[in-house]
């Protein structure tokens, strides 16, 4: 008699380069099994939702997302637009990440990291309303509206996405106005997953849960690479702990997968997004977690 079968992992590739060729990249992901393609929202590179088109008019199977959109850059309204427009014009494969956005512009400087927040509150509000409405235009292609993925790292942003996420994106790293991250611990990730796994089972709620990782470093010496990770990622950890963050990936492939079910068995992760610089080193674990 089989087992019960194993669990359905998504993974997908972020783009942050301002020069990418985005329908190349795109291929590439494609062909080499990645779920979704996406891009970052950040001052400085591409716009995310003309890079998102032309990806998914050089593809035909990949899902296209942002990953994840700065809700402090956006009139609500007029991203409620993009995304319908988007949506319509990647032929309904688009999901929308959202963020309340590290950094700014000289127009959202004076707002404070709650008004930010805030500002993601309302973002959400807004587009379910437009974006589920019969009579807003343009109308997004998926129905009622493309997913809701949610970036959350602080007490309120896990309960809205526990509340109203289709996906939860956990971010994983302490997040510095002036830019960069540190990693947070294993014991706090856990304690962020348990947070919104707990508040969604009691809402009936069953969200994708993702997260995003820094770096994929393919060796034989996974304690060597963490120690060597340690002072620039994450000075405050050990190395152990390093190697059960699942923002980190390091070993073989085989090791690398192994990691991954052993994640999905502590956390309930079923969906990773890499960096495009490491396309190539995670591509060989992705046939290793896939189920016939």
């Amino acid at each position: 008699m089989s087992g019960a079968p194993g669990p359905v992992f998504r993974f997908g590739v972020s783009e942050i380069s301002p020069d990418a060729d985005w329908p190349e990249r795109a291929r590439e992901a494609e062909r080499l099994g990645y779920d979704t393609f996406a891009t970052t929202d950040h001052l400085g590179m591409t716009a995310p939702f003309p890079s998102l088109v032309a990806a998914a008019a050089a593809t035909s199977r990949i899902e296209v997302a942002t990953y994840l959109t700065n809700t402090a850059l956006w009139d609500p309204e007029v991203l409620a637009r993009e995304i319908a427009g988007t949506d319509r014009l990647t032929g309904g494969r688009l999901t929308v990440g959202l963020y309340a956005g590290q950094t700014g512009t000289s127009a959202t400087a004076s707002l404070t990291a709650q008004d930010k927040r805030d500002r993601l509150v309302e973002t959400v509000d807004v587009l379910d309303r437009l974006l589920t409405d019969p009579a807003h235009r343009p109308r997004p292609l998926r129905s009622p509206r493309p997913p809701l993925m949610i970036g959350a790292n602080e007490p309120d942003e896990l309960e809205l996405a526990a509340r109203r996420a289709d996906a939860v994106c956990f971010i994983g790293a302490e997040l510095p106005p002036e830019g960069g991250f540190v990693l947070i611990g294993p014991e706090e990730f856990a304690a962020h997953v348990a947070t919104v796994r707990v508040r969604a089972a009691e809402l009936g709620r069953t969200p994708e849960l993702n997260t995003g990782v820094k770096r994929v470093v393919v060796t034989d010496d996974r304690r060597a690479a963490a120690d060597s990770l340690r002072p620039a990622l994450a000075p405050h950890l050990t190395t152990e702990q390093l190697l059960y963050l699942p923002s980190l990936l390091i070993g073989t492939h085989q090791e690398i997968a192994e990691q991954i079910r052993g994640h999905h068995d502590r956390y309930g992760l079923t969906s990773y997004t890499v960096l495009a610089a490491h396309l190539y080193d995670f591509a060989p674990v992705i046939p290793l977690l896939r189920k016939g």
